[in-house]
């Protein structure tokens, strides 16, 4: 029995490391032939009880991009488990054009850094 409550007390305690995380997400690779193309961070202050939402898209509207994207690093600020979510929404690595919707848990805000590799 003594065994069990060390075990239970292990098992709460990898629960909570695991859940005290940043969301940072990566696609595609990125080698050491790439070069950065574009850098951003991106942030949105909490709303109360509300999910706040934001869509980044490379290149910006109106601008032309001829290197192909190799890689996607986007990179949570908020330490503590309670950052956002990206997801990728068009384009990406092997395309020349991106978009990542970025997303907040509920009343939270939400800080990244994207960074777009390529070549």
């Amino acid at each position: 029995m003594k065994y069990f409550g060390i075990l239970a007390l292990a098992l709460v305690a990898c629960v909570a490391v695991s859940n005290a995380q940043s969301n940072n997400m990566s696609w595609g690779s990125i080698g050491p032939g790439d070069s950065l193309l574009d850098r951003q961070i991106i942030s949105k202050p909490s709303k109360w009880l509300r999910i706040v939402t934001q869509d980044y898209t490379f290149p910006p509207p109106g601008s032309v991009q001829n290197r192909l994207i190799t890689g996607i690093r986007v990179t949570d600020q908020y330490t503590n488990g309670k950052g956002g979510y990206a997801s990728l929404y068009a384009g990406g690595p092997g395309y020349n054009s991106v978009t990542i919707h970025l997303k907040s848990q509920r009343s939270q805000g939400f800080k990244f850094i994207v960074e777009i590799f390529g070549r």
